[in-house]
């Protein structure tokens, strides 16, 4: 991301940032746009700034840690292997949060992953004991205060989604929302679209969540005009074009191709890239690129996904709810609902 003016980027981690700032136990930031927006490289770069010296952790402290949210068991979701991959991260950090992209010093970076060794050979002696789902959590609650943690990071929430017949998606937002308020700690949910039917279906749960939307750039909105042209002038200088402002004059084409998504554009130039050189040419042209969009099919797909995002970040309309909220109220003679 580094050199490339991506306005939807840093808008996003400005408003990650300061709701991780406002630190609130029992609390949830969730972290919402499409594929490719670019979500986990931007949630690594803000837990890096606020918490990427390893000096100012304290011995045998980690201030946060991350792991997905997978579908181990017959391909739903298990509450029981969530908090074990928890326990297990607790304990044996991964810390991919860290050194992706981080510049810190190698004797530290060495340091860590020597430590990091030890406590997996301990681990791996203690894993071998089998626990219930209950004692899991117990210990994940245990092991965040011994370690010092304050943020949990999900990848890929949506796999809460994916339930048996009995269970509600919402029942594991309550219950690591319930977690998160006894040990004091902030979740950071990342995912698509379809995470917001995480709180959706509870008024409280929608309380207690902060979101944080990364769109794809849009012609539904008239201000992206202007940082969608910024964004491909800035790739224009990222790679080798037949003409300077190739990019720009087929500004309506990419967006139709991509459909405004950071990383959908970067990898059709990629790809657009690999044609030329296929080609023997030095030099990307506007053939290259149009070799370079997906099928009628792929298109189809990207763009149903996004629509769906699009509806998903739209504002409620209360205009209905308002006009009766006014009805009831002037009929009582108050006067309010009267702009003045």
């Amino acid at each position: 991301m580094s050199g490339i003016e991506h306005f939807y980027y840093l808008k996003a981690q400005a408003q990650l940032k300061a709701a991780l700032d406002d630190f609130q136990p029992g609390h949830m930031v969730f972290l919402v746009g499409p594929s490719g927006a670019g979500k986990t490289t931007l949630r690594r770069s803000v837990m890096q700034e606020m918490f990427g010296n390893p000096s100012n952790w304290g011995r045998g402290r980690i201030p946060a840690i991350e792991t997905f949210a997978m579908l181990p068991n017959a391909a739903y979701f298990s509450s029981r292997e969530l908090a074990k991959t928890l326990v297990e991260e607790l304990h044996v950090p991964s810390l991919d949060w860290l050194f992706t992209g981080n510049i810190i010093p190698k004797s530290t970076e060495e340091h860590i992953r020597a430590e990091t060794a030890q406590c997996a050979l301990i681990w791996d002696q203690l894993r071998r004991h089998a626990a219930t789902e209950g004692d899991y959590w117990k210990t994940f609650r245990r092991s965040l205060a011994a370690r010092g943690c304050k943020y949990v990071s999900l990848e890929q929430v949506t796999a809460l989604l994916v339930n048996r017949r009995n269970t509600s998606p919402a029942e594991h937002t309550l219950h690591l929302m319930s977690v998160a308020e006894a040990a004091g700690v902030m979740f950071i949910m990342t995912g698509i679209h379809t995470a917001t039917r995480l709180w959706a279906i509870h008024s409280e749960l929608r309380r207690r969540v902060i979101t944080v939307w990364m769109p794809p750039y849009s012609d539904k909105r008239k201000g992206d005009e202007s940082h969608y042209l910024r964004l491909l002038k800035t790739l224009s200088a990222k790679y080798e074009f037949s003409r300077s402002d190739l990019l720009c004059t087929m500004a309506n084409d990419l967006l139709a191709a991509t459909g405004g998504v950071f990383a959908e554009i970067v990898q059709l130039l990629e790809r657009a890239t690999c044609h030329a050189r296929l080609e023997g040419v030095p030099r990307i042209h506007k053939r290259h690129i149009e070799g370079a969009y997906y099928n009628d099919e792929d298109l189809a797909t990207l763009w149903r996904d996004i629509e769906a995002f699009e509806q998903a970040m739209e504002p409620g309309d209360v205009s209905k709810r308002s006009t009766l909220v006014e009805r009831r109220w002037n009929s009582g003679g108050t006067g309010y609902g009267k702009p003045s």
